[in-house]
């Protein structure tokens, strides 16, 4: 592999994901050069405070990158790919989307690969990439080449994955990150008391124990509560407290039945 230094990166894109992108191949003494479609705050903060070469519009893309990341909403993934040319014979060009399939990348493009990090990106958040699986796919067996001399600045696990395993693991990631943090916000709305804040934060703890389980134990294992237990007694106090949320007495009422299926199976 070339030397670092000597590797050329363009990131299309200026949300979350492609700022850890762009901090991590600075800390690798790399200098990638960012597009976005507009000129925008976000885009000036890769200048202000990464130093880096900023280009809004997609109209002159450099041509003789290494590397080109699409770090972009699923929906323009397909329409950006359109917008890259490619000098470099053996020049890679990755989309980063855990539910798009490989095929949204232009079929001008000879080396295609995906390169889905899992991880939930906040842009004042530092992550740490060694604990950072990348899930990833290539075109063909030069595009897989390429690729596995990208990855080696990642110190992180790499999983082969195609696009329908990939997808369904977008969506668990969805389950237990998305979906679980709005149960979070739901939980400290329910605390109703002007320190709801403040209460939210005792229940850390208890979070991160529940978390900890998992270490050793599996979902299934870990799993108590009233619907484990088939409290009902309990269970109707709380569908009486969220009588006037029907939303969220609805799922309290998915989420006991589905608590007791799963319990279900490890008995049956």
């Amino acid at each position: 592999m070339a030397s670092a230094p000597s590797i050329k990166i363009v990131i299309i894109g200026s949300g979350n994901l492609a700022w850890h992108l762009a901090t991590f191949f600075k800390s690798k003494k790399l200098k990638p050069e960012v597009y976005n479609h507009r000129p925008s705050a976000e885009l000036t903060q890769f200048k202000q405070k990464l130093g880096l070469k900023t280009v809004s519009g997609l109209n002159n893309i450099r041509q003789d990158a290494d590397y080109y990341f699409i770090c972009v909403s699923d929906r323009h993934i397909a329409k950006v790919s359109k917008k890259i040319k490619t000098a470099k014979e053996e020049a890679l060009v990755l989309h980063c989307s855990g539910s798009m399939p490989l095929k949204e990348l232009s079929k001008t493009h000879q080396n295609k690969a995906v390169l889905y990090p899992l991880q939930s990106f906040s842009k004042n958040t530092a992550v740490n990439w060694k604990d950072i699986p990348l899930f990833l796919q290539a075109s063909e067996t030069a595009a897989n080449k390429k690729l596995t001399q990208l990855l080696k600045l990642f110190p992180g696990k790499k999983v082969l994955c195609e696009d329908e395993s990939r997808l369904r693991i977008h969506l668990a990631a969805v389950l237990v990150n998305n979906f679980t943090n709005a149960l979070y916000a739901e939980a400290q709305e329910l605390m109703g008391s002007n320190y709801s804040q403040d209460l939210f934060q005792l229940m850390l703890p208890f979070i991160k124990n529940g978390l900890g389980k998992l270490d050793t134990m599996s979902p299934l294992e870990a799993q108590t509560g009233p619907a484990k237990r088939k409290d009902k007694v309990v269970m109707k106090k709380h569908l009486q407290v969220l009588k006037k949320n029907k939303g969220l007495s609805k799922l309290y009422r998915l989420m006991s039945a589905i608590i007791a299926k799963q319990q279900n199976k490890i008995y049956a």
